[in-house]
């Protein structure tokens, strides 16, 4: 008997579903016999900076796309349910699961911190050493004290880049090695 399984996206601030990380998880999860669903609300960040001041008001309009359109997946009628979630994503995937009882296990793609602000079932996350968004320490003590695998790669920056191709390329094999175990 086949298990149902579904895949959500949840793409970045400036990181659609079609670059890299999420593109191949995506590719990864459709060879696993995922259902796939991506939220886009990326047109509400063209142009925008981190640090913006309407951020957090996309944020939120991002959250609102979420909900929207989450709302009428049955998520019960999975036997599995996945988050990829990249930057920002990380972020709304893991307030969503929290506030409305998913119990999704959660890909984590450069999470912010206030991604760890909500409890999951289960994660792995994806960080650089450059991330300039990132406190790596930190978020290497917060991870390890929630039980959830964090992959550090030297000189990654918010996309998990070095610049050097040869690295990159080596480091997205790396990348998509791990979602391909956690993608049971």
């Amino acid at each position: 008997m086949n298990s149902k399984k579904l895949f959500v996206i949840f793409p970045g601030m400036g990181y659609t579903k079609d670059k890299p990380l999420l593109y191949y998880a995506s590719k990864i999860a459709r060879n696993k016999d995922y259902e796939i669903t991506d939220i886009d609300y990326t047109h509400f960040f063209t142009a925008a900076k981190f640090d913006d001041a309407e951020v957090d008001v996309k944020i939120e309009k991002s959250y609102e796309m979420v909900v929207e359109k989450l709302g009428a997946v049955d998520f019960k009628a999975y036997d599995t349910v996945v988050f990829a979630g990249k930057s920002m994503g990380t972020m709304l995937s893991a307030r969503y699961a929290e506030e409305y009882g998913v119990e999704a296990e959660q890909l984590w793609y450069t999470p912010l911190e206030p991604t760890y602000e909500h409890g999951c079932r289960e994660a792995i996350a994806f960080i650089g050493t450059n991330d300039p968004f990132s406190d790596v320490v930190k978020m290497g003590e917060i991870a390890k004290a929630q039980g959830i695998p964090l992959y550090v790669y030297e000189g990654g920056n918010h996309s998990l880049e070095t610049g050097d191709m040869e690295t990159d390329l080596k480091t997205l094999g790396d990348v998509m090695k791990h979602t391909e175990e956690f993608l049971k």
